[in-house]
């Protein structure tokens, strides 16, 4: 991350309407923490979930943060969730299918139906196990609306705090109104331990709004160049991918 865009961060935290994010979001929090007794975080290792993590740690440290281990993790995502670990948060490495075998299921990551089947193999289908064994009634998500049009429909319509149905759960959206922009400016002005993968995003190009994390070996945004960073950045796992899936080196 260069000292420019930091320096952007550091002047963006002092804005008054910055500032009304966070107390709006802090009270979100406190209000789903009075609902559910037993919630939990979702943990994906990125930028939004580091950032939720720690304003839910700040008022309830002992909050669980589940993060859905596909055996598909960048190993920066690894290192980082060692670190929390080893620092003493509350994370617990809930297993799902491994993203190959999905992806061999469904016939390569170029299949019109992996995006589908990969949610159903990495979301849907570990929490309904997780939710059987551990019992919890509340979930903290790190969505913002600025991410897509369903996120910014689902907030739209039913709010930042609400009674799910599917699972039988609050689900807890602090941070929906948050820009990028906001969760940088949080994250280094909180000195949070953030995933080393955005830095090299940012050394290889991408803007600090196009970076993204999630599994390496996932299909989303496949045309917009994401095996082309991947590859890039990451030659041996891109080369793992493709030794299975030799279409992958057509969108690169």
């Amino acid at each position: 991350m260069d000292d420019v865009f930091q320096a952007q961060c550091r002047l963006h935290a002092q804005l008054p309407g910055y500032q009304r994010r966070v107390e709006h979001t802090q009270i979100i929090i406190a209000q789903a923490l009075e609902q559910a007794q037993r919630p939990y975080i979702a943990f994906s290792t990125g930028k939004d979930s580091v950032t939720m993590a720690h304003l839910v740690w700040q008022r309830a440290s002992a909050v669980q943060a589940i993060y859905y281990d596909a055996n598909c993790a960048f190993p920066e995502s690894m290192a980082l969730l060692d670190r929390y670990q080893a620092a003493g948060h509350p994370i617990l490495r809930w297993p799902c299918e491994p993203f190959f075998e999905t992806l061999r299921r469904i016939g390569g990551p170029t299949s019109p139906h992996c995006e589908a089947e990969t949610m159903r193999s990495t979301v849907y289908r570990p929490i309904r196990t997780l939710l059987a064994q551990y019992h919890f009634d509340g979930v903290f998500l790190g969505l913002r609306s600025e991410e897509s049009y369903g996120r910014r429909k689902l907030a739209q319509v039913r709010g930042q705090l609400f009674w799910q149905k599917r699972d039988q759960l609050w689900e807890c959206l602090p941070m929906a109104r948050w820009t990028y922009l906001d969760i940088w400016s949080y994250i280094l002005s909180h000195d949070i331990d953030y995933c080393a993968v955005y830095d090299k995003q940012m050394r290889l190009g991408l803007a600090p709004e196009d970076c993204r994390l999630s599994y390496w070996a996932g299909e989303t945004k496949r045309t917009w160049g994401r095996w082309a960073i991947l590859k890039r950045g990451w030659p041996d796992l891109f080369n793992h991918l493709a030794a299975e899936f030799p279409e992958v080196r057509g969108y690169t």
